[in-house]
């Protein structure tokens, strides 16, 4: 599947390029920090998140430049993702009752709007993007044979995007770039799930150091 992914990643890359002429387009990559946010109302189980994982993101975009230092962009990516729930009994904080650990692949395709101030340095500006980010879900696989909380997640999410960082020109159309940005996840990723525990809601969040390079 990741190769796949990866291939599709390449193939959209090499089709935007011979398609575009008035565009930037480029490629990214960087490791991200995954993890989820469990949430319930029933009154008998507590869910907590089991922490973050360090995972990666690759992916390929093209810049649309409507207005001096206004952009859109919209691109493809592959991120995986990791990360676990605990099942806890409200009688007592130490009565684990069940678990959930998997790892995941996603293919994302997000649609940002880029603000770019002047230079602030010579050749260099600073940058902030948001906006949306639709996503497949490729895969998932259970990391341990106790993931028993959850029977099966929706096939797709949809995200808010946020961040910001640092571009600057090494050449006549050659730009590169580093930033951070904050995804976060609005859609209830369980489909079904064990009925022995309270309804659990869980959304993604993942944070990312992305590097790339535009021409």
């Amino acid at each position: 599947m990741r190769k796949f992914t990866f291939a599709a990643v390449l193939l959209t890359l090499f089709s935007i390029s011979a398609l575009a002429q008035d565009y930037n387009i480029g490629i990214k990559l960087g490791p991200t920090l995954t993890y989820s946010k469990p949430s319930t109302d029933g009154a008998s189980t507590n869910y907590d998140d089991n922490g973050s994982s360090v995972q990666f993101l690759i992916g390929a975009f093209v810049d649309y430049q409507f207005k001096e230092n206004y952009f859109f962009s919209a691109g493809i990516n592959y991120a995986s993702k990791d990360f676990g729930v605990t099942a806890r009994s409200t009688n007592s904080i130490a009565n684990v009752i069940g678990a959930a650990d998997f790892s995941q692949e996603f293919l994302q395709v997000p649609a940002l709007l880029k603000l770019y101030t002047n230079e602030v340095i010579l050749d260099t500006k600073i940058y902030f993007n948001f906006g949306v980010v639709p996503e497949i879900r490729l895969s998932n696989s259970p990391k341990s044979d106790n993931s028993d909380i959850i029977r099966e997640f929706r096939s797709f999410d949809v995200a808010g995007n946020f961040g910001g960082g640092l571009e600057r020109t090494i050449g006549v159309n050659t730009r590169l770039y580093a930033g951070l940005f904050y995804n976060l996840g609005f859609i209830n990723q369980v489909k079904t799930q064990n009925e022995t525990y309270d309804e659990l809601s869980l959304k993604n969040r993942l944070f990312a150091l992305e590097v790339g390079i535009k021409f």
